[in-house]
Formats: structure tokens, sequence, C-alpha cells
């Protein structure tokens, strides 16, 4: 599940995606922190899907707190910078963040799931 919310944002980074509601990317880092090697390489369609999917998800978090969280760590992980240095900003213990970030990630399969089987049985 992060990992495919890493590859989103590595997608979106290198594709450049302008259009769709700016509010998904509000609470992020600057998209430009994104290592620009990453940005010499060409995506297929089927990457753009996956990740323009992936992007859907987060609307699935409620917690605003949370999602804003786990938003870090994954463009962290995309390259966007440094997680320790994201979290002493806010004034969170990253470990802490990382644990209730597993958490969240955990009840969004969980909800991806759920879906899955009454699209099936519909």
């Amino acid at each position: 599940m992060l990992a495919r919310l890493v590859e989103a944002v590595e997608v979106i980074a290198i594709i450049g995606k302008g259009d769709g509601p700016r509010t998904a990317w509000a609470t992020w880092p600057d998209p430009n922190m994104i290592r620009k090697v990453k940005r010499q390489r060409i995506c297929s369609a089927q990457e753009i899907a996956r990740a323009e999917e992936a992007m859907t998800w987060w609307a699935l978090i409620d917690d605003i707190d949370a999602r804003r969280a786990l938003q870090y760590e994954v463009m962290c992980k995309a390259g966007g910078g440094k997680f320790t240095q994201v979290c002493k900003k806010y004034g969170w213990e990253r470990s802490t963040v990382l644990k209730r970030n597993r958490v969240v990630l955990k009840k969004l399969s969980e909800k991806l799931a759920l879906g899955d089987v009454s699209r099936r049985a519909a």
C-alpha cells in the first residue's frame, strides 16, 4: 500500500500533472523537491492510471491530521526530503507518527478491500 502511494507521487511528479483538484496537494511539501533524476524517466499509460487511482485513496482517510502525516511520509519516501526533518518541524515524535501511519494504511487497505467486495457483488 505504502509503495503504491510512493509510486503514485513519483509518477505525478514526473508527468507534472497540472489538472485536477489542487486540494489533494495543498498540504504536501513542494512537489519540485522530488529529485530531478526521476524526471528523466517516461511513464507508461498504465503507470499513470495506477497513480491516478492511488491518488483518489487520500479521500478515504477521514482524519485530516492522519492524512497529512501519511502524505508527508509518502512524499519524503518519494524523494521530497527527510521525514525526520518534517517531524521536527511540526513537533512530531517520528516513531509515533510512523506507527500511526501504519494503522492508517491498514484501515485504508481494509476500506479498499471492502470496496472491492461491494463492487464485485453489484
